[in-house]
């Protein structure tokens, strides 16, 4: 028997339509309103953000239908947001398209402008083409649509920069989808286990393989409160996980996290992980609860916002 929780891998068929349904949804939404934001602002760099940002409301947009249609396998889960991911890029392209086919540039050099409308004909006869789509990426592919440093992007490198697009797209489709449904689940509930993070923090593992061989093996005892010198030391963060009508539903996540402050005093974190949903009894549960479910007072020698980055 596994230490840590396994997802049951099942994938209900309500769930699957539901998944599929809403994010070809949001994805023509979504494109929509990336390829008009790319169209209309003229700077390639804030583009790059425009699309990790399509990536990730994509993204969470699919954690959240996973979540509702209570899709358990990561790997199905996984493969569905790669589906959703192809499709949202399909219609980002039809959109695209669209719109350039539909433009006219008026004057010539820096005095030239190039105004579109969206053609719902055009993109309809755009969408059911694939292949003739595909030849005017070719084409367009040659030519290139846009400048970086007063040289038109084309030939490898743009076929470079399309392809980075496309895994930033997928990527947030795949990773954010197969996330959820690696999530606690209680089969005998029909529920996601709910997760709280506990107000003390936990001493820094400096090893983190004893660590998790001591939690492995029950010594829970081995996890001590944390006692705050500075602002930006490190500490470990405890969560647990649990359905409260299932008995046999606890699991304890444990991440080490390292507090920084750059230059500019903008205040960040990294995170390590040590053991994430490993299998807890009740007693235990209760017993780190109790342990660690209270906020350290506030320290007369610590800076004062210790208590809040902790």
């Amino acid at each position: 028997m596994s230490l840590y929780y396994q997802p049951s891998n099942k994938m209900p068929l309500g769930g699957i339509l539901l998944f599929l349904l809403g994010g070809v949804l949001a994805s023509a939404v979504l494109a929509f309103i990336y390829i008009y934001a790319i169209w209309y602002i003229p700077f390639v760099y804030i583009n790059v953000f425009i699309c990790l940002g399509f990536g990730l409301v994509l993204g969470g947009i699919l954690l959240m239908l996973a979540r509702a249609g209570k899709l358990r396998s990561p790997a199905g889960a996984g493969l569905l947001g790669l589906l959703v991911g192809l499709a949202a890029v399909y219609l980002e392209w039809s959109v695209y398209l669209t719109l350039l086919l539909n433009s006219e540039t008026t004057g010539t050099g820096r005095s030239a402008d190039t105004s579109t409308s969206f053609s719902k004909s055009m993109f309809v006869d755009v969408f059911t083409h694939p292949a003739a789509m595909w030849e005017a990426i070719g084409k367009i592919n040659e030519t290139g649509t846009w400048s970086l440093k007063g040289a038109t992007a084309s030939g490898g490198f743009l076929w470079f920069v399309w392809v980075v697009e496309l895994l930033i797209i997928l990527g947030g489709a795949y990773l954010l989808a197969r996330a959820q449904a690696d999530e606690p689940f209680s089969e005998l509930t029909n529920e996601w286990a709910d997760e709280e993070t506990l107000a003390h923090p936990v001493t820094y593992a400096h090893d983190i393989g004893q660590t998790r061989t001591a939690l492995e093996s029950g010594q829970f005892q081995a996890l001590a409160p944390h006692v705050a010198e500075s602002g930006v030391a490190p500490f470990a963060r405890l969560k647990l996980h649990r359905v409260a009508n299932d008995p046999g539903c606890q699991f304890l996540t444990l991440e080490n996290v390292t507090p920084k402050v750059d230059d500019k005093g903008k205040a960040s974190e990294s995170t390590d992980s040590v053991v994430e949903h490993l299998i807890i009894s009740a007693g235990t549960y209760d017993d780190l609860k109790q342990r660690f479910g209270t906020a350290p007072a506030p320290s007369a020698t610590a800076p004062r916002e210790t208590a809040t980055v902790e």
